[in-house]
């Protein structure tokens, strides 16, 4: 049997993940060039039993067979807590990496190589590339925002829990704007915002109230959804004016 490079995790994610890769490895090896592992299952934020388990498979080249093959486990492992994965192979992520920088850098901060060459550690981002995704990022953020809380109709509860929802997209954008400022991304939200709120002087609270209260939107009052959408506009809008300020 294959033998995966596990050390670090957690006993309870190793228990997750070592059936769900052994089976791809024993049905298709010679097609995989690298497995990873990335996202919030390698940081403080991951939560057994609530958070989702990311991941990456690298074949030699694309197969959209592979698809076929992979496709059954996920009704297995998904109940797992196993997201189903991102697929590529070294061409289309060499290719990729000016097209969606801060995708790319998020997989070089946080990835676990659990089998095969690590392509994503020596993956060099270009800063203005980054730069440009995102000031587009955050300003297609306070778009969306325009749009939950005219969609909520003065529903606290649908607001709250559209926010709530979303927020899973800002922790990548946190990393890409410390990265920005010079900054070492830590391996928990916490971290990031605190870092974040003394390089760009940023009032970070408001991300770490809609974090904490993320498995139980209902608990806020009407009144408190208006506030907490209002103190995320505003946040939201300052990132987006730092980075816009970013420009060389």
């Amino acid at each position: 049997m294959t033998c995966l490079r596990l050390e670090n995790l957690s006993a309870a994610v190793q228990d997750k993940v070592t059936p769900f890769f052994h089976e791809i490895l024993q049905a298709s090896g010679p097609q995989v060039h690298s497995l990873y592992l990335s996202g919030s299952v390698l940081t403080g934020d991951y939560r057994e039993g609530t958070s989702k388990i990311d991941s990456v498979i690298v074949l030699q080249k694309m197969d959209l067979a592979f698809l076929d093959l992979l496709a059954p486990l996920g009704r297995t492992y998904g109940k797992k807590g196993i997201a189903a994965p991102l697929i590529m192979d070294p061409a289309y992520l060499h290719s990729s990496v000016d097209v969606f920088p801060l995708e790319f850098l998020n997989f070089k901060l946080l990835h676990h190589a659990l089998y095969g060459e690590d392509l994503f550690a020596g993956l060099e981002i270009d800063r203005q590339e980054l730069r440009y995704q995102l000031e587009r990022e955050l300003k297609g953020k306070l778009l969306w925002l325009h749009k939950i809380y005219v969609s909520a109709m003065g529903d606290g509860k649908v607001l709250a829990a559209d926010i709530v929802r979303h927020f899973d997209g800002y922790p990548p954008l946190f990393r890409g704007m410390l990265y920005l400022l010079g900054r070492t991304p830590a391996a928990a939200l916490k971290g990031d915002l605190e870092a974040l709120r003394q390089a760009a002087g940023v009032e970070t609270a408001v991300f770490e109230d809609i974090f904490a209260f993320k498995n139980d939107p209902a608990r806020f009052s009407p009144e408190e959804v208006s506030q907490l959408f209002g103190r995320f506009y505003q946040a939201t809008e300052r990132l987006a004016e730092v980075v816009d300020g970013l420009q060389s």
